[in-house]
């Protein structure tokens, strides 16, 4: 009975910890990571062309609980990323790819 109510804990516990991601540079709770877009204005900081990602800083996304800050996302394949500089200011669209990590679906320039 005691292995059955310490299997039930780390079930439990393991629910509720917090999930890392590496190259999001930002830990989301699982039950923050839904299905959901959104729509951000971010400042291109660098960008990693044969990794297909790029460094932006974004302000606060309220829908995903997310506050302003800087990190790498990586970019869908239909976003043509050779129109895309560095310092550049646009809108983004992100959503969360097939692994659960939010990708850059669109690309607004200004």
């Amino acid at each position: 009975m005691k292995f059955l109510k310490l299997i039930l804990m780390a079930t439990v516990i393991g629910v509720y910890s917090p999930v890392v991601y590496a190259d999001g540079g930002h830990s989301h709770s699982k039950k923050n990571q839904q299905k959901q877009s959104a729509m951000v204005h971010a400042k291109v900081n660098k960008i990693k062309r044969s990794e297909r990602k790029i460094n932006v800083s974004h302000g606060p996304i309220k829908q995903l609980g997310w506050p302003a800050m800087t990190m790498d996302f990586r970019v869908a394949k239909e976003v043509k990323l050779d129109l895309i500089k560095e310092g550049q200011e646009l809108m983004i669209s992100i959503e969360p790819g097939p692994d659960g990590l939010y990708i850059i679906k669109k690309v607004m320039m200004h």
